[in-house]
């Protein structure tokens, strides 16, 4: 499915203050076309279209809308669509660091504010655990205004510090979430691989559909530096001077092992991850998370049809 995105730049976005008003602005500038609000009337409400597969009910085919685009669709109702999706933000100190007008923390937590109002949007249930190496706040997914106002709240008060303890957040998700849900892990995966993955294999036998947001700043991409400097660790306070010329090919050696290795254990368990820059539109990201969402619904819709018994 395709959306329709209104493209801001995210310094343009990082005016905006309030961080409410912030994220209506881009779920508004998202919403479009085939994806449209529930609406009341129904004991069943209808919540959004998604493309027509092999197998679906002709009766709930839209022939208006198949007479404007020439494309089928099916409606969908609010109680095949309705998600538990948690966002999980990184706010260890690591996030901090921004090369540009944006840190990689101010980049996701705009990111979370989006997301958890475009979820609310759909009528799904969204909830929030913000750390670092501890626990900062949980917030059960639930759907109501009121609900998502402290979700917003929670994330405009969270500030980066500490080191990085991602395993002890999933790992606690896994133990307090409800099967078959959403949860979306924002975060520069600046920690040790392992025991990570583990927990999001953990999350995965669970039958947590999980999505990965891996967010970092052009500088680390490509090591853009061009003079002798000292470097500071934002989570151990280590100093080291370095000559980017002498460590450059070393340094992006190791990035590029680092990220792999993530990237093939997560395909190789069936979760999503897509790497975002801090330069670039959250159009791209909120435009993941949609077409990940069409995909999953689309296979639980077949798998659905598939089951025996019946008739």
């Amino acid at each position: 499915m395709e959306y329709t995105l209104r493209h801001i730049e995210p310094e343009q976005l990082a005016t905006i203050t309030d961080l409410s008003l912030l994220a209506r602005t881009v779920v508004d500038g998202l919403m479009s076309g085939l994806h449209r609000s529930p609406h009341s009337g129904s004991s069943v409400e209808f919540a959004q279209y998604r493309p027509y597969t092999q197998g679906d009910d002709l009766r709930n085919i839209d022939w208006q809308l198949y007479g404007r685009t020439d494309r089928l669709h099916i409606k969908q109702y609010e109680e095949e669509t309705t998600l538990r999706a948690t966002v999980l933000l990184d706010c260890s100190a690591s996030m901090e660091y921004g090369s540009q007008s944006l840190s990689k923390f101010s980049y996701a937590r705009m990111l979370a504010a989006s997301l958890a109002m475009l979820l609310h949007s759909q009528r799904d249930a969204v909830g929030l655990i913000t750390y670092h190496h501890e626990l900062l706040a949980y917030i059960p997914p639930r759907s109501s205004d009121k609900h998502v106002r402290r979700v917003l709240v929670e994330l405009d008060n969270a500030l980066p510090a500490g080191q990085t303890d991602t395993s002890g957040a999933l790992h606690y998700l896994g133990d307090v979430l409800h099967p078959r849900g959403m949860v979306i892990l924002i975060s520069d995966l600046l920690q040790p691989v392992d025991a990570m993955v583990h927990q999001l294999k953990s999350l995965r036998a669970r039958h947590q559909d999980v999505l990965v947001l891996h967010i970092s700043d052009p500088a680390e991409r490509d090591f853009s530096f061009d003079s002798s400097l000292t470097l500071v660790d934002a989570e151990s306070g280590r100093e080291q001077f370095m000559d980017p010329s002498a460590i450059r090919d070393e340094y992006l050696s190791n990035r590029t092992q680092h990220f792999t290795t993530i990237r093939k254990a997560c395909h190789a368990s069936e979760i999503a991850i897509a790497e975002f820059s801090t330069d670039e539109p959250l159009d791209r990201a909120l435009q993941v998370f949609l077409n990940h969402r069409t995909r999953t619904t689309a296979q639980s819709s077949s798998m659905r049809r598939r089951a025996p018994g019946g008739g």
